[in-house]
């Protein structure tokens, strides 16, 4: 029991481990950007041949299994947990590209690893007497090629002590060495007991691009990309591939804007959420304006927004508190002037983006350059009840010229407005006080812009799927000023003022 606490006490250490052997000369051309990244995060880089071995007086228990193995792969797999439970810290294969530095998940995860891919393959062997585990083979396929422990850890043990007592040559098993001292292994073992200290990350930390073609295209953070192995290229020409353009940053860039007043801390997690599982390659500035929430909202909000920042890629933070409770039409105000981007995305601190929101609509944008404003379906939930829908809106693009026919109260969803800033500006942003302009409270700030914008430029698109998920619940800010100041009467009153005014 005490070695167990010591374990689980212990912390990963900064150590950074790379393995070369053979004769092919090693792809120094990623190797070096594992040393380079991690250089100013006080991470020792250890790149292992036999020679480091020998210097550092690393002598291997499982020499004779060493030399059984056949797959040179096979052979590095049994080093690599020698050193682990040596040393501990992470371990990487040599054909990885590092992309972030690793600083936040060892920090973060007593012990780690990640799914080769979780839809493409398992554990995968035969049901033998020597390797029946269901669960193993049943459960997606854990890589090795990322690692990382405390030293003196179980789990490296348990490796090393299956890979002495059995036989592991390929000729003899008839199993490859992934089978057997490798992802197999480490899949087999993990699931035999549960271990509460070892998360296992999502493929796409360090493999976003599977050989099998499915990549990774959300904005949650990528550490690594691997080029061959259980990907796509080969040993030989290592030295000549280039990073994909698609972990460089984007030239696409887009704003969102969210303003928030005491939300629920689960919902404002969705929200963010839903940002960071936004598809295609486009840089994100989130900007966020604090509408003099409480003191315990402001700090749930402000832990929450630096771990986004910390979990996704291609994103800044944009965040501003106004001194005290302004209204939702001063707050999107401030917003739209904080946004550094023409193409501005709107979302509710409540509701939910479809993944594919964003780049549907900035595609939408770019090839209708004379467009102003567009919007979208909304599909509506109570709570948190998401995959409940109770109903789906249906409102289609419209002209100035068509709506002054009918006068429709609703001609487009707030929370998936896509507007250019310039034309937002050039049309007068939002009114800060609706009540001293229209002699109206402002709780219909976004309708009243939308009118505005559709009277200034002629039209609005609306896509005719839903691409955000609207939350229904009592703390929503037109709920609780429609029900304080009449409910849907006093809405309808008030947008026909606004028609009235606007249209003489």
């Amino acid at each position: 029991m005490l070695y167990y606490n010591i374990i689980y006490m212990s912390k990963i250490p900064k150590i950074v481990h790379q393995l070369w052997i053979g004769n092919k000369p090693p792809p120094t051309k990623f190797m070096d950007t594992w040393k380079e990244k991690h250089e100013a995060e006080d991470f020792e880089y250890i790149r292992w041949t036999e020679e480091e071995m020998m210097k550092r007086g690393f002598v291997s228990q499982l020499t004779d299994r060493i030399n059984s193995m056949e797959e040179i792969n096979g052979k590095a797999d049994i080093i690599r947990w020698e050193l682990l439970y040596e040393y501990g810290g992470f371990f990487v294969d040599a054909d990885a590209f590092c992309i972030e530095p690793i600083t936040y998940l060892v920090n973060k995860y007593k012990a780690f690893a990640g799914y080769e891919n979780e839809k493409v393959r398992n554990a995968g062997w035969a049901p033998t007497a020597d390797y029946d585990d269901v669960l193993a083979r049943t459960h997606p396929l854990i890589a090795t090629g990322t690692m990382a422990f405390p030293p003196k850890h179980e789990l490296p043990r348990l490796a090393i002590e299956w890979i002495k007592n059995n036989e592991i040559s390929v000729k003899k098993t008839g199993r490859r060495a992934w089978r057997t001292v490798g992802p197999g292994l480490l899949t087999r073992l993990y699931w035999q007991q549960k271990w509460k200290d070892i998360t296992i990350l999502p493929s796409h930390y360090f493999l976003p691009i599977h050989v099998s073609g499915m990549e990774y295209t959300g904005h949650e953070k990528i550490y690594a990309n691997q080029e061959w192995g259980s990907t796509k290229h080969s040993y030989d020409i290592m030295n000549t591939i280039q990073l994909p353009p698609q972990f460089l940053s984007p030239q696409k860039k887009v704003s969102i804007l969210v303003s928030s007043y005491n939300t629920n801390a689960s919902y404002v997690k969705d929200c963010l959420d839903s940002i960071i599982k936004q598809v295609g390659h486009i840089a994100f500035e989130v900007v966020w304006i604090n509408d003099g929430s409480d003191t315990l909202h402001t700090s749930l909000l402000k832990k929450m927004l630096d771990n986004f920042k910390q979990n996704s890629r291609f994103t800044d933070i944009v965040y501003h508190e106004n001194d005290g409770n302004k209204g939702i039409g001063h707050s999107l105000n401030t917003g739209i002037n904080l946004c550094s981007n023409e193409i501005i995305i709107k979302l509710d601190s409540d509701d939910i983006m479809i993944e594919d929101r964003i780049v549907k609509q900035l595609s939408y944008m770019e090839q209708n350059p004379d467009t102003a404003i567009c919007g979208a379906q909304i599909l509506m939930f109570h709570g948190t009840e998401k995959d409940k829908f109770v109903n789906m809106t249906r409102h289609p693009s419209i002209t100035w010229n068509d709506y002054i026919k009918t006068f429709p109260h609703w001609f487009i969803n707030h929370p998936t407005v896509c507007y250019r800033k310039s034309k937002v500006l050039e049309a007068g942003n939002y009114s800060i006080n609706l009540k001293e302009t229209w002699g109206n409270d402002d709780l219909s700030h976004d309708f009243e812009l939308e009118l505005r914008m559709l009277k200034k430029y002629g039209k609005i698109h609306n896509f005719q799927e839903p691409l955000v998920l609207y939350r229904l619940h009592p703390n929503q800010v037109t709920h609780q000023g429609g029900a304080k100041t009449g409910g849907p009467d006093h809405w309808n009153k008030v947008r026909k003022d606004i028609i009235a005014k606007m249209v003489n």
